[in-house]
């Protein structure tokens, strides 16, 4: 560990406004110009991690959350990824009922899902092959999804089987059902019966088209399943549509499914982080790491010591991706077995600024962690810290670290008084 005096660059009456404010400490205009640990009055000191270590990620919950993601996509690093969308089909929010009586006639369904993002060319053109299949049994209306769950599908109810050109500037992807989907809805039932009756869809990106993935937004109202129809009353001819609900109003979870093989993963054990850490979203790996042995010591040299500030720096490995992930999540280990956000992460939600993002100035991940470290320090020793991806969901970016053996290793860095 080193310690040095820091100066004071910052006057009294701005130090003060620094530490009372309620609105975010920085905006992204020159986010990586400032030395954060030049607007504290203490002194400084550095915690270098003494374990850390790759582990899987075995319990992502899934099921009906904002964003999703389909395709498939693979790298030397961390193998292949597939991700599937299991969705019900609804009634729109205000129905209670449909009757889709005889002189009612399907001309067409067009499964609309609203893109968010592609992987891994953000800016390309990809020729994906969807398939559309019917569920063989219904969603649990109160069950929990999570990363590796699936449900059966009846093979021989295939709605849509064909290319879709996919590119970035697309806001919509439609695929037009074939006439065997019709029936499944055109049926008289209360919501409830709908719901059970047509059971849902399985959305996913084969192999027979491009590899790639999409993050779709399920909240969007443009995530839907519309039908258009005809109808005849007497000599005249009347057309519509109606919307029914696919993803926010319904029950519905992404399934994510990882080949592993030759990969440092392939044994389905932790990787140590000596050389290097991963962190890959999708029901991949995330990173455990404790700083305890230096965060002992230095609690037993300043038993008093009161921390200003405390960032984790997670340095990138030289052969990290370029598209990066957009935030890293920090929990920390309560107990024997339990982690939970720390509460620096719980102040993000009122602007306190957590951070956790990438700063291009130092090539490395910033974690804020004030409050969390000065609470390790009174109990004395730090059982972990457990890191995550904020979009681990719906995006595929991942990203690799420096690990514990290397010169630009992961820290904790302390402004501090006693």
């Amino acid at each position: 560990m080193r310690k040095l005096k820091t100066l004071l660059t910052i006057a009294a009456v701005a130090l003060t406004a620094t530490f009372t404010s309620c609105v975010d400490e920085e905006s992204a205009l020159g986010i990586g110009l400032e030395d954060t640990t030049l607007l504290y009055n203490g002194q400084t000191d550095t915690l270098y991690a003494d374990q850390a270590w790759t582990e899987f990620e075995d319990s992502l919950l899934t099921s009906n959350y904002s964003y999703g993601i389909i395709g498939n996509y693979s790298d030397n690093v961390f193998g292949k990824v597939s991700s599937v969308l299991y969705t019900q089909i609804a009634l729109s929010a205000n129905s209670t009922n449909i009757s889709f009586g005889d002189e009612l006639v399907i001309d067409s369904v067009v499964l609309s899902l609203t893109k968010s993002a592609l992987f891994p060319d953000t800016g390309g053109v990809y020729n994906f092959h969807f398939e559309v299949k019917q569920l063989a049994e219904a969603l649990a209306k109160d069950s929990l999804y999570y990363a590796s769950s699936t449900l059966p599908v009846d093979e021989n109810a295939v709605f849509f089987d064909d290319d879709v050109r996919v590119s970035m500037g697309d806001t919509i992807i439609s695929l037009r059902l074939n006439p065997s989907f019709y029936p499944v809805i055109h049926r008289t039932a209360t919501a409830e019966e709908f719901i059970e009756q047509t059971k849902g869809l399985r959305i996913r990106i084969t192999d027979a088209g491009d590899a790639g993935m999409v993050s779709i937004d399920f909240s969007s109202a443009t995530t839907c399943l519309r039908t258009y129809y005809h109808y005849t009353e007497g000599s005249s001819t009347s057309t519509g549509f109606y919307t029914f609900l696919m993803g926010a109003g319904t029950s519905h979870f992404t399934h994510f499914e990882h080949n592993y093989s030759g990969t440092v993963f392939a044994s389905g054990n932790k990787v140590t982080g000596s050389f290097r850490l991963y962190l890959e979203p999708l029901g991949g790996q995330q990173i455990r790491m404790s700083f305890d042995r230096d965060l002992q010591a230095f609690h037993a040299a300043h038993p008093w010591a009161v921390i200003h500030h405390a960032e984790i720096i997670l340095p990138l490995a030289p052969e990290t991706p370029t598209l990066l992930p957009d935030q890293i999540i920090t929990l920390g280990r309560e107990g024997d077995s339990t982690d939970a956000y720390i509460n620096d992460l719980i102040d993000l939600y009122t602007l306190s600024g957590y951070d956790g993002s990438y700063h291009e100035d130092g090539n490395y991940y910033r974690i804020r962690a004030t409050q969390h470290v000065q609470g390790l320090l009174r109990q004395g020793n730090d059982p972990g810290f457990l890191f995550v991806l904020n979009s681990r969901r719906h995006s595929a970016q991942r990203a690799i670290f420096n690990g514990l053996g290397t010169t630009n290793r992961p820290r904790i860095i302390l402004v501090y008084s006693e």
